[in-house]
């Protein structure tokens, strides 16, 4: 496999796909902004540019579609470098197949990944806090997903938790484990990839000047009009 050259179809992928949207913006008469949007007002919004500038709109309405960003650890627990400890953002950008890797949370985001670099070659082990990947899933489903994942090379480490790890550049990311037994390993890995959910992205939106709040998950409470 030329993983570089893997990477740089994905990347043509991301720039046919964001220049598409622009395309389809300026056909249909979209005007557009960029830069980072935020409330001044229950009927304004600026947007602050790369450039320094700030351009203030007036608008009678407003969709907030910020999307949301990977959760991560307690500070100083394992931190995000996106180069050795990484989220799927990460693990879209990485310069070469790690040996080995571990992935923390065995939902979706994380079994996608997990399951293309095992298909690369790396040797992957997912760490689940529960007795079963993707608990959301019906346990039929479930189970024969796992089958599925553990003929691809994947390992798997129920019911455990992560409790803490090194980020040593040199030799990758060692990650303390403590299994249902109570028992706390220590597993090595060139890269781990933190894949435990995702939050909204709501903060420095200004919602406050709005008349918006949010709930304890960041999420913007909502009713029938707004």
């Amino acid at each position: 496999m030329d993983f570089s050259k893997l990477m740089k179809s994905k990347e043509k992928a991301v720039t046919g796909l964001t220049s598409g949207i622009e395309f389809l913006f300026k056909k249909n008469n979209v005007d557009y902004l960029k830069g980072w949007g935020r409330f001044t007002g229950e009927n304004s919004v600026a947007c602050d540019s790369e450039d320094g500038n700030t351009t203030e709109i007036n608008v009678k309405n407003v969709i907030i579609a910020t999307g949301s960003e990977p959760t991560s650890l307690p500070a100083g627990m394992l931190d995000i470098d996106e180069e050795f400890v990484v989220t799927s953002t990460g693990a879209l950008a990485l310069t070469k197949i790690p040996k080995r890797m571990i992935v923390v949370g065995g939902g979706v985001i994380g079994l996608e990944m997990g399951s293309v670099y095992a298909r690369l070659g790396s040797e992957v082990t997912v760490i689940q806090h529960t007795d079963r990947i993707c608990p959301f899933l019906d346990l039929e489903v479930s189970k024969a997903f796992e089958k599925i994942l553990k003929k691809q090379g994947i390992k798997f480490r129920m019911n455990s938790r992560l409790e803490g790890g090194t980020n040593n550049r040199e030799n990758g990311v060692q990650c303390r484990v403590t299994g249902k037994d109570g028992n706390t390993e220590t597993l090595d890995a060139d890269v781990c990839l933190l894949s435990i959910g995702r939050r909204p992205y709501t903060q420095g939106l200004g919602l406050e000047h709005a008349g918006l709040e949010t709930n304890k998950y960041g999420r913007i409470d909502i009713n029938k009009t707004w």
